[in-house]
């Protein structure tokens, strides 16, 4: 499947026009990810964006050397990585394929040689980006709201 396709099918596609997914199908790289391997490890700096076209990542939030903890699995179409890709900071998560997987990848300094050439597709992207940060932080504040909860509950039933 060609990468334009690729990227059409994911999360970052659902804003991009075809031609603007075959301009940026020009800039992306793919990467085999098999099961098992590290994506990229948390406190490691890349400025990369993944998009994920096929398999399944775990994101783990490392406790120690070899303990960690599951925080969520990414499935086809997902993006990770997008933090670290606009602040240029370190991951904070582990990535670990769970089955063999395939990734698109986006350089920030190929993203940013689009900017002036091709303004409208580089604020699509962004706007993908922020409704993805958006649809984690809805996520997590769910989770959140449901551990509070239970915890309330537990508290009020003893008393």
């Amino acid at each position: 499947m060609p990468e334009a396709k690729k990227i059409m099918n994911s999360i970052l596609g659902q804003d991009l026009t075809e031609k603007e997914c075959k301009t940026l199908s020009k800039a992306v790289k793919t990467r085999k990810v098999a099961k098992g391997d590290i994506l990229f490890d948390a406190g490691s700096q890349d400025e990369t964006l993944y998009i994920l076209v096929s398999g399944k990542l775990e994101v783990l939030k490392m406790l120690t050397n070899d303990k960690s903890l599951s925080i969520d699995i990414l499935k086809e179409g997902s993006m990770t990585g997008e933090l670290s890709f606009l602040d240029g900071n370190p991951h904070s998560m582990r990535l670990i394929a769970k089955k063999d997987s395939e990734v698109l990848m986006l350089s920030r300094k190929e993203f940013e040689e689009m900017i002036e050439k091709h303004p409208h597709l580089t604020f699509n992207v962004m706007r993908s980006i922020l409704r993805y940060s958006h649809k984690l932080q809805r996520k997590m504040n769910a989770k959140y709201l449901e551990m509070h909860r239970m915890i309330q509950n537990q508290y009020t039933a003893q008393y």
